[in-house]
């Protein structure tokens, strides 16, 4: 009689059945990376309430813009421990890049917000998310969010749960400021494109 093998492949990715137990178990891999998606916002007056959806519209964006491949969501069978949250706002389009202006008025007038399902992970002014991945400087002026080193850029105190039944609903936001006199809604020269970066510990099955 032949010897029964240990293992034996199951029906799902990265699934592994020992005889000898009778159960099976799960293969999977570590990597840490980023889940992450982009947007644009027309150049023009930036009015009051603007605001730009994340993770959601992914329609002909490839890896350079975002890491998803279903709206809102990671693939299936991975789970995320989200430690760092990031917005750099993209050095070049093609062959367009911003002014600096601009990329001072998105960081300074704009709001970061970022749930999983309806559980709040972070909300704030985009200057205080450094990505690690930023500027120190613009080929048009000077311009800094933080020092672009991944070491440098803060975390989260406490790791967030990212399932792959979780929907990651994050928004850039652009209220007004109705408490300073003569307010002037933020006008851009350029067409801008805003990155937000999810640094996380990701689990995933194996043989996916």
């Amino acid at each position: 009689m032949a010897n029964m093998p240990i293992a034996i492949p199951g029906k799902e990715p990265g699934e592994v059945i020992i005889p000898a137990l009778g159960r099976s178990f799960k293969q999977i891999e570590l990597r840490e990376d980023d889940i992450y998606d982009t947007v644009q916002r027309a150049s023009g007056s930036v009015s009051a309430g603007t605001e730009l959806v994340m993770f959601r519209d992914l329609t002909d964006k490839n890896a350079q813009h975002t890491s998803l491949k279903a709206s809102r969501r990671i693939p299936a069978g991975d789970e995320a421990a989200v430690f760092r949250v990031g917005v750099h706002v993209r050095q070049y389009l093609g062959n367009d890049g911003p002014t600096t202006p601009d990329l001072l008025k998105l960081y300074e007038n704009g709001i970061l917000e970022l749930k999983f399902n309806r559980r709040q992970v972070t909300e704030g002014p985009l200057l205080k998310y450094q990505s690690g991945y930023g500027f120190a400087g613009n080929a048009t002026g000077t311009a800094s969010n933080g020092v672009p080193a991944a070491t440098a850029a803060p975390t989260l105190f406490v790791p967030q749960q990212l399932k792959d039944d979780d929907d990651i609903n994050g928004k850039l936001i652009f209220p007004d400021a109705a408490w300073i006199t003569s307010y002037t809604a933020p006008t851009l020269a350029a067409r801008n494109i805003i990155s937000v970066f999810l640094h996380a510990v990701i689990k995933s099955p194996l043989g996916k």
